[in-house]
Order: structure tokens, then C-alpha cells, then sequence
């Protein structure tokens, strides 16, 4: 009998196999073990560490906050596909320790105690545990099952055992550093003013080094890929908010990857100069709330605004890096309900939701004809096609939607929008 299930790892079947494109793992990790066991092994385990992140989003509703989402996920894959390379090669590999001890930190710059770790911990294993049954039942003979769910159950704890462990110690110590930092008092000064809590201006302006009474433009800016340095934020966010024409800053870390930032002035800032904001560099993303409120309330609303900006970053597959509140208001408000969402992108474009490259452009086509006033010389000019293309791809695109585009021309925008920004709401087949 084999000692443990690396006999049947090519048979574990993702639900779906295209998970591995949406990890938060750095690809050499996966292309290594990919190479090793194979692309179904990887995929189900990334879907296994997706599931984990989701469970524990749901349990534990207090962690679903920008940026704390993306540790919890970036962790959970790490274990999970972590555990597939120990059983394949009976190490654990030392990426998995470097990911998962990166959490502690961003929960304790958040604000979250030790408690809230340590049962997201306990829900990761719950999950774990049966998914990793079900699997076994689905593709183990019967005579080894027992003793193969035994092997993966005992992996399976001893790994949140030592997890849990490992970090403790960490938190411990990201705890007693950032107790210790000035950003610490700081921070829950700042906290107490975005919950609304009331704080006496005055007070509030001498502990953080910025005047309350100025009019307020918020930043929240944060790393998203390896290639970025975080120590580079800080600067960036002086720069974004000197070109806003501001003329003093509040700059916080947040965790290892993020900041927060305000910007302030006497009088209201030039909006004009939100359009020649230089492009923020590769691997890092901008979201700004609405400038030029004044006091208390216009830090507080202007960071919320930038908050909700940052979701929608979060999320996006466009590409694009710098996310304006006034820009995506309307996205922000059309996915307070994402499944809703989805059902209304897939019934207002029907067949033009379809996947694809050809139906993408299709749509990228459609969006521009109707942003430009249904302009077929000015929509071929910004996309750098014939005028002929345009007009071709949007009868097509027509056909397709089964709808003339005069006809529930603001739903059509909105859902064209919406299929622009994110991927995960366009969807093979139009809704029924």
C-alpha cells in the first residue's frame, strides 16, 4: 500500500481547470509544480486555497477589508499548493513560510487581534479537511481509501498545527514593533475619525501633523504585484497629491503593502489636474475619492470614497491602474450586489457576453461607438481601426446582443462597462 497519495495525484479534477489564472502566487511557483505533477493537480489545489480564502471571508466578515482580502487569499494558496509540493516532493518548499508570514504584519496595521487569525485558521482546516475527503472518496480504489484519508487528515492538521504556531510568534512580534511605532497612535486617531467617532479638530490636527480645517483630497495606493517596492508608496503618494496642487500631506502605512494618504489646501484644488496625474508605476494601483471637501467630515468621506474606489481596483481585469472615484461611481453602486451584477451584464448583452478575444473586441468596439455620441469617425479614430471596421463590428456586435443599440441604451453602457472592467462578469451564453 503506498504511503501516501502522490500515486494518485493526476486524478484530482478541478471544477474549474482555468483557476490557476486568477492566483495571487507568483507564477514560477506554479510553472515548477505544474511541471512536476501536473496542471490538474495545480489547478485543484489552487481552487482548494481559493475555497479556503472564501469560507473564511464568510465566517469571518470583519477580515473582508482592502488589502487584508488579498493576504488571506495569497495564504491560503500558498498552503494548499504548498501542501500538493510536499506531497510530491516530501518538503515543504520554503515559499510557503515566506508568503503565510507576511499576514501577521497587514493584520496588525488593520487592527485585527490575534483571536480572528487564529479561527480563520481553524475554518481553513475545516474546509480543507473536506474537501480533501471528497477527493479521496472521488479518486482512490476502495480498498486504500481509509488508510489514504488518514495520511492526507494527518497532513492536513499537523500543517494548521505548526501554521497556527508559526503565526502566533509572528503576530507577537508585528504587534509589539507597530505598538512601539508613532504610525500606531496615528493610525487609531485616524480610524476613530473614519468611523465617525467624534475627535476634537484641533486635538486631531496636532497628534497627526496635518490641518483638519483644509479641504481634503484621499488616496489609498497599494502594491499588487512582486516587481513593485512598497517603500516606494509613500513617495508616490506625495508626488500624486503635489500634482492634485496640494500643499500638505498625511501619509499612513497600512499593513506592508498599502497606504493611506490625504492631501489638503486653503481653497479647493484644481479637478482639472486629476486628468495629467502621471500613470502610477507597474505593480501598483491608485484609488482617489472626490477632492475638495473641507474639515473633518471631507477627510472622512473623501477616504471613504477612495475606499470604495479601491474595491472596484481590486477586482478590475482591465488593466488599468489609477481608479477615480468619479470615474467608477457607477460601477461602485452597480455591484453592491455582484450576482445581480452578473445576471443583469449577461441579460442586457446576451450573446455579446460570450468569452473570447473576437466578442471582447466586439464589445471594446461597442463601448467606444456609444462613449463618443455613436461617432464613427471618432470611435475609429480612437481605436486606430478604419471607419469601416467600426461600423462592421457594431452590427455584428448588434446581431449578437439581438437588440438595436438605441434601444436601453443607458442599461447597455452600464453592462459594457461593467464587462470591461471585470472579467468574472462576462459569462459563456446569454442569461435565460
Amino acid at each position: 500500500m503506498n504511503s501516501g497519495p502522490s500515486s494518485w495525484l493526476d486524478r484530482l479534477s478541478p471544477r474549474d481547470p482555468a483557476a490557476v489564472d486568477d492566483s495571487l502566487l507568483p507564477p514560477g511557483v506554479l510553472t515548477g509544480l505544474v511541471e512536476e505533477v501536473g496542471p490538474r493537480a495545480v489547478a485543484w489545489a489552487v481552487e482548494l486555497g481559493q475555497g479556503m480564502a472564501a469560507r473564511i471571508l464568510e465566517e469571518l466578515p470583519t477580515l473582508a477589508v482592502e488589502g487584508v482580502v488579498q493576504e488571506i487569499r495569497t495564504g491560503c494558496e500558498s498552503v494548499a499548493v504548498g501542501a500538493l509540493a510536499t506531497v510530491a516532493g516530501g518538503q515543504p518548499p520554503a515559499w510557503v513560510a515566506a508568503q503565510l508570514l507576511q499576514g501577521p504584519a497587514e493584520l496588525v496595521g488593520r487592527g485585527i487581534g490575534m483571536e480572528e487569525m487564529l479561527r480563520s485558521i481553524q475554518v481553513a482546516q475545516s474546509f480543507a479537511a473536506r474537501a480533501a475527503v471528497a477527493a479521496v472518496q472521488d479518486v482512490v480504489p476502495e480498498p486504500e481509501r481509509f488508510a489514504q484519508t488518514r495520511w492526507v487528515l494527518d497532513l492536513i492538521f499537523g500543517a494548521a498545527e505548526q501554521a497556527a504556531a508559526a503565526l502566533s510568534r509572528e503576530f507577537a512580534q508585528a504587534q509589539k514593533a507597530w505598538l512601539t511605532s508613532s504610525s500606531a497612535v496615528r493610525q487609531e486617531l485616524v480610524r476613530e475619525i473614519v468611523a465617525g467617532e467624534p475627535v476634537t479638530p484641533s486635538r486631531s490636527s496636532r497628534t497627526l501633523g496635518y490641518d483638519l480645517s483644509r479641504q481634503h483630497t484621499a488616496l489609498i495606493l497599494w502594491v499588487e504585484a512582486e516587481e513593485a517596492d512598497p517603500r516606494e508608496l509613500p513617495r508616490l503618494a506625495e508626488d500624486l497629491l503635489r500634482a492634485q496642487g496640494c500643499t500638505a500631506s498625511l501619509v499612513l502605512p497600512v499593513g506592508r503593502r498599502r497606504v493611506w494618504a490625504w492631501g489638503s489646501g486653503l481653497s479647493a484644488p484644481d479637478t482639472t489636474r486629476r486628468d495629467e496625474w502621471p500613470p502610477p508605476p507597474a505593480g501598483v494601483k491608485v484609488a482617489a475619492g472626490l477632492p475638495g471637501r473641507a474639515g473633518v467630515e471631507g477627510f472622512r468621506r473623501s477616504h471613504l470614497e477612495a475606499v470604495e474606489a479601491a474595491a472596484v481596483g481590486e477586482r478590475s481585469t482591465s488593466g488599468r491602474r489609477l481608479f477615480r472615484y468619479e470615474d467608477v461611481d457607477v460601477l461602485v453602486l452597480l455591484l453592491q450586489q455582484p450576482e445581480l451584477a452578473r445576471e443583469f451584464v449577461r441579460r442586457e448583452l446576451g450573446a455579446l457576453a460570450g468569452p473570447g478575444p473576437a466578442t471582447a473586441t466586439l464589445r471594446a468596439t461597442l463601448k467606444c461607438y456609444l462613449d463618443v455620441e455613436r461617432s464613427l469617425t471618432e470611435a475609429a479614430a480612437r481605436l486606430q481601426v478604419a471607419r469601416n471596421t467600426v461600423s462592421y463590428r457594431v452590427h455584428r456586435a448588434e446581431q449578437l446582443r439581438g437588440l438595436d443599440v438605441a434601444q436601453r441604451r443607458m442599461p447597455l453602457q452600464a453592462a459594457l462597462a461593467l464587462a470591461a472592467e471585470f472579467d468574472d462578469l462576462v459569462t459563456e451564453g446569454p442569461a435565460t
